[in-house]
């Protein structure tokens, strides 16, 4: 895989990066009004840190989130996977912070560096304003939080879907393309960041749309699927095996043709789903996740990984990737701990996982899970993940992918800063 990018988001406006004095960087948030960029130097000037950053911080996540909801709300509800989005939901209750940022990188309305920043701000955020925090905001984590907010958001006047991106969604679904198109040579020859993108859209037309839009969209998949079918992660392949679950329980024969050609031409039956428990777990593992990255999410935590717990002691497969995901982010936690209750639902739950599964975590999964990769970057994570996996007798899996058995060995020994170097690579490519 190579690192061509189909389409690539902004990373914001150009800030020195010696410039840390808040009325230089709010003099950038060319969004704001001269009252609004006065309130927050009036803020950080009195040491009302904790207020200067909120108002900045909410400002840029109200704007992000009108970008994106001019694609229409079940479009979103669709890329997330979150059947409860529909045309009648508000963008401010569909989505988090958290997920807002995620979406606006996949949509190209921000780029790789500015969604790695912004994810920062998010958590610092989410610390210092839980109910959990004993400690005040300090002016320096305020300064992080305005600057990103006004380098990535703020600084634009108007922000909006990447060009490259809203192009090549619309040939995706009013165009039948071929294999000598120069863009479907780059998307093939693109990291899985990409890829995952691409099949959201198809899935959500093929899944929807009538007509030519379907069989537009229908044709497309089964172009690419050939080329790019040993480069998805397992969640994409069961995203499509589920797809073609639903709509022929839907009745939709077109499109249940038009899937079943796809994964016929590489062998992807053995992803489709026998019934709709996979469904549940997968929503309860995303509200665990949603909850993972949100406010007061070490109060929150305990009661959402309980009731996906409570489902029962054998996680379908089809959802294995997304529940191993949810259960692993609680117990490893963040940068400033774990939510205790939860975390120790979190460890049960992973402790009766069979050494099978564990392989088929770290021989498939890890990496392409972004989530967790990130959360590897952290000493505290990566003792706390050994002692995990060194509780339930993980301590001997062998021949794993190249980088996949380095990070597994190097968990194992504790070394944090040879896998936050592995983690991280894995990490840029699925991005780059």
């Amino acid at each position: 895989m190579s690192n061509i990018q189909i389409w690539q988001g902004p990373n914001g406006v150009n800030i020195p990066a010696n410039v840390n004095d808040t009325n230089a960087i709010v003099s950038y948030a060319n969004y704001l009004s001269e009252k609004q960029k006065n309130q927050i130097v009036a803020a950080f000037q009195i040491e009302a840190y904790d207020m200067a950053s909120e108002y900045a911080w909410k400002k840029a996540m109200v704007k992000l989130k009108e970008t994106i909801s001019t694609l229409g709300m079940k479009f979103i509800g669709e890329m997330l996977g979150r059947p409860d989005i529909d045309e009648f939901s508000t963008i401010d209750t569909a989505l988090t912070d958290y997920s807002t940022i995620q979406l606006a990188e996949q949509l190209g309305v921000i780029g790789n560096t500015a969604a790695l920043k912004l994810k920062q701000a998010n958590e610092l955020i989410t610390h210092y304003f839980s109910k959990d925090s004993e400690e005040e905001i300090d002016n320096i984590s305020a300064v992080q939080i305005i600057k990103s907010s006004v380098q990535y958001i703020l600084g634009e006047e108007d922000i909006s879907i990447a060009i490259e991106f809203s192009q090549f969604r619309e040939r995706l679904l009013n165009e039948t393309l071929s294999l000598k198109d120069p863009q479907v040579d780059q998307l093939i020859n693109s990291p899985l960041f990409y890829l995952r993108t691409v099949i959201s859209i198809l899935m959500s037309s093929i899944k929807s749309d009538k007509g030519a839009r379907l069989e537009h969209s229908l044709a497309n998949l089964n172009l690419l699927i050939i080329n790019i079918w040993e480069h998805l992660g397992e969640k994409d392949k069961w995203n499509i095996g589920t797809a073609y679950r639903d709509v022929t329980a839907a009745g939709n024969t077109i499109a249940a043709s038009g899937l079943k050609n796809a994964l016929l031409k590489v062998g992807g039956f053995d992803y489709v789903p026998e019934n709709l428990r996979s469904v549940t777990f997968k929503n309860a593992a995303k509200q665990v996740i949603e909850t993972h990255f949100a406010f007061n999410n070490f109060y929150n935590e305990p009661s959402v990984v309980r009731k996906l717990a409570n489902l029962g002691s054998t996680i379908p497969s089809p959802a294995l990737s997304e529940c191993i995901q949810a259960y692993l982010a609680v117990y490893l936690g963040n940068p400033y701990g774990v939510s205790t209750d939860a975390a120790e639902i979190a460890e049960q739950k992973l402790g009766e996982l069979t050494v099978e599964r564990w392989i088929y975590y770290f021989e498939k999964v890890i990496h392409d899970d972004d989530i967790i990769l990130r959360k590897l970057w952290g000493q505290n994570i990566v003792n706390r993940f050994a002692h995990l996996l060194e509780s339930n007798g993980i301590t001997e899996i062998l021949h794993l992918p190249k980088d996949n058995q380095k990070l597994f060995e190097s968990i194992l020994k504790r070394d944090s800063l040879r896998a936050k170097n592995i983690s991280g690579n894995l990490y840029n490519r699925i991005k780059k």
